[in-house]
């Protein structure tokens, strides 16, 4: 009898363990870091760390256009996903073909509430702009933190359709610098957010993988392929797993243009140390258009057979880009002057890259866009 006590009770934690547990400890995709986009009617994967009990079968999912959490959503604002299959840790669902164009927050049993996690689109987009950042300002508390919050300001004058951060966005690591920096990316950037680590993430990997557990992703936008990677670890360089992935992930994808974001620039200065050999082959192979990186704290375009290009004119691809730092921590006089803070702006049109970055007189072309930080921070409000 005992026993049979003991068994029921054990089942009832369980079952009550299931029922109230919080699902961002679960949900891997997607969310704010790793988006889809996506038109009316198309479908997408829900992917768990592992898989939880719901209480309805098949569990119900839904999008929501509020910005609230689960328990204030009211039907008017929701909108109920088909249930199309279950395997494993994935359940794949699908938009209604009647659902309006905008962001919206991911609903799910078990309290599951993903904020800017599926972007809908009437149509995609043939002329965009994409806004690139890496090695973002420490979040301090003090002129770090107003740099950051500047950031993201240029992030919505520039108009940018798609962020891309790749890499060191929170130096030092901490729940509260890691709460802090997707509060601010949660209620002042409204466009698709693909976010990579870099080696800084390593300070404090426990918390990065709390906000963004998908580390490496691949999410198409329109004829658009964009694939973030994870060269942060302690040998900066890309696992032959992760370049395994990242093959398979590129040849069933051939029919998209394709841009791939590391935090370790691909060749020059600080570069990643092993298998580059052999990611310069894919992306050659796969016809690559573009990568992005940081970690420099400075500015340079490479191509692939090592030269480094000044010229006014986009060269044959792939293009191998690093973007300068947000920060006044940028790199030193040893990459010939390119000692500047920034950001990088790409500029699509008719679904074509037609410059990733500004051409300055006299000096490097298709550079980060400068930026004066001490203007920048005169500027800032003093409430962060």
């Amino acid at each position: 009898m005992k026993n049979k006590n003991f068994i029921i009770l054990f089942l009832l934690c369980i079952f009550i363990w299931h029922h109230f547990s919080e699902s961002k400890v679960t949900i891997q995709s997607p969310r704010l870091g790793s988006p889809y986009m996506l038109l009316p009617g198309e479908s997408f994967e829900i992917k768990f760390k592992t898989f939880p009990l719901f209480n309805s079968n098949p569990p119900l999912f839904y999008l929501s256009s509020e910005d609230k959490g689960h328990s204030f959503s009211t039907d008017s604002s929701r909108v109920l996903l088909e249930f199309i299959s279950s395997e494993k840790n994935v359940i794949t669902v699908r938009v209604p073909a009647d659902v309006s164009e905008g962001s919206y927050s991911l609903l799910g049993p078990l309290n599951l509430w993903e904020p800017r996690a599926v972007f809908i689109y009437e149509r995609m987009p043939k002329d965009f702009r994409i806004f690139h950042a890496a090695d973002l300002p420490d979040l301090d508390g003090g002129d770090g933190e107003k740099l950051f919050h500047a950031l993201l300001d240029d992030v919505n004058q520039e108009k940018a359709d798609l962020l891309l951060l790749t890499g060191d966005v929170v130096y030092h690591g901490g729940s509260e610098r890691y709460a802090r920096f997707y509060k601010a990316l949660k209620e002042k950037i409204n466009i698709p957010i693909l976010l990579c680590p870099g080696n800084h993430e390593r300070e404090d990997w426990p918390e990065f993988l709390k906000y963004f557990p998908e580390r490496i992703h691949s999410r198409n936008f329109g004829e658009w392929q964009i694939i973030s990677l994870d060269s942060g670890h302690g040998r900066d360089e890309l696992s032959f797993s992760q370049l395994n992935w990242l093959e398979s992930i590129l040849r069933s994808n051939s029919s998209t243009k394709k841009i791939i974001q590391l935090h370790h620039p691909v060749l020059g200065p600080k570069s990643i140390e092993r298998n580059a050999n052999y990611f310069l082959n894919l992306l050659k192979t796969y016809s690559v258009t573009a990568t992005l990186s940081g970690h420099l704290h400075g500015d340079t375009f490479y191509l692939s057979n090592g030269e480094e290009w000044r010229d006014p004119y986009l060269p044959d691809k792939p293009w191998l880009l690093t973007t300068t730092t947000y920060d006044f921590d940028f790199a030193e006089p040893d990459i010939d002057g390119l000692v500047f803070p920034g950001y990088r702006i790409l500029e699509f049109q008719n679904n074509e890259l037609i410059s990733v970055g500004k051409l300055y007189p006299n000096g490097r072309s298709f550079m980060s866009t400068k930026v004066n930080l001490k203007e920048k921070l005169k500027n800032a409000t003093s409430s962060l």
